[in-house]
């Protein structure tokens, strides 16, 4: 059964738009900024992080002023649940923040998603 695949669970937290005013005759779109939210969107969803061995699965870039750990998974989740492209998937396994992808409905049996890491940038 699918339900058996999803081992491991994810908090999903959704952009939010904040409009920031402005002075000096400005509209107020021009201020919009993306952000996540305190707190998450769905908590505790049920999800499988997809494991890559190998070279390709982490990349490490030195760069000033510290050193980024770049790694890109597969993330199931089951059908029906709400991801977007940019939303931040927090992994309940190892805490590590992930940015979603475009999410991929697979025939209404699941949805799989790219999801990438980079490390220590705060998402």
């Amino acid at each position: 059964m699918i339900e058996d695949f999803f081992d491991h669970t994810c908090d999903i937290y959704h952009n939010v738009v904040q409009t920031e005013a402005r002075s000096y005759g400005l509209p107020d779109s021009v201020g919009e900024k993306l952000h996540y939210p305190d707190s998450p969107d769905i908590k505790g969803q049920a999800c499988h992080f997809g494991v890559r061995t190998g070279a390709l699965a982490i990349q490490l870039f030195q760069q000033e002023p510290q050193q980024d750990i770049d790694a890109r998974l597969k993330l199931a989740l089951p059908a029906g649940t709400d991801i977007r492209v940019n939303d931040k998937v927090v992994s309940g396994v190892t805490g590590y923040s992930y940015q979603a992808e475009v999410p991929r409905n697979i025939r209404d049996h699941h949805i799989t998603v790219w999801v990438k890491r980079v490390y220590p940038r705060a998402l």
